[in-house]
């Protein structure tokens, strides 16, 4: 199929929620998601006379956007490595959705645990940064997970165990603390 017969403005306005959710999820900074999420649609344009139509056009743009995220993160630990970047993302969407009318203290205790989970995240690798944000940011299936990053099943179970475990065991220090 030809791009010039692709409306991609329609492509982008049926999938570009789920990719920035999925960047979203990964990164949990709103900012970078948003860059990342036009770099997906640049590539998928670029890209699009040599896509097989071997998996649906959301499974190739949610690959695209695990790359690019990959590439980002490695980009930006050259960048900390460096330049000591200190700046802190504390908006991350995964884990909470605002109240509509949240107390001084709600938002204090709201600030504290999104600053927990992001120290938490940050400290995920790999697979298990994929799996975690993919099943708990985008509420993807474990099935299809699988299918998105093309691991078996057993496999993104595993995975999925990791980070949690790794979870329990974070948020047990930091009580201790």
């Amino acid at each position: 199929m030809n791009k010039d017969r692709v409306d991609f403005g329609k492509l982008i306005s049926n999938h570009q929620a789920r990719i920035f959710r999925v960047a979203m999820g990964m990164l949990g900074n709103k900012e970078e998601a948003l860059d990342i999420t036009q770099e997906v649609f640049l590539k998928a344009f670029k890209s699009y006379d040599d896509f097989q139509f071997n998996s649906s056009l959301e499974t190739w743009l949610i690959r695209i956007t695990i790359n690019k995220v990959k590439d980002y993160i490695r980009k930006e630990r050259l960048r900390r490595l460096f330049f000591f970047r200190s700046e802190k993302t504390t908006d991350n969407a995964i884990y909470m959705v605002k109240d509509k009318n949240p107390s001084p203290h709600e938002n204090v205790e709201n600030e504290q645990l999104r600053e927990k989970l992001r120290s938490f995240q940050d400290n995920l690798k790999g697979r298990e940064r994929e799996v975690f944000a993919l099943r708990f940011g985008c509420d993807y299936t474990i099935k299809e997970i699988s299918s998105l990053i093309g691991i078996g099943q057993s496999s993104v179970k595993t995975y999925l165990y990791r980070a949690l475990n790794k979870a329990k065991k974070h948020f047990i220090y930091l009580e201790e603390l």
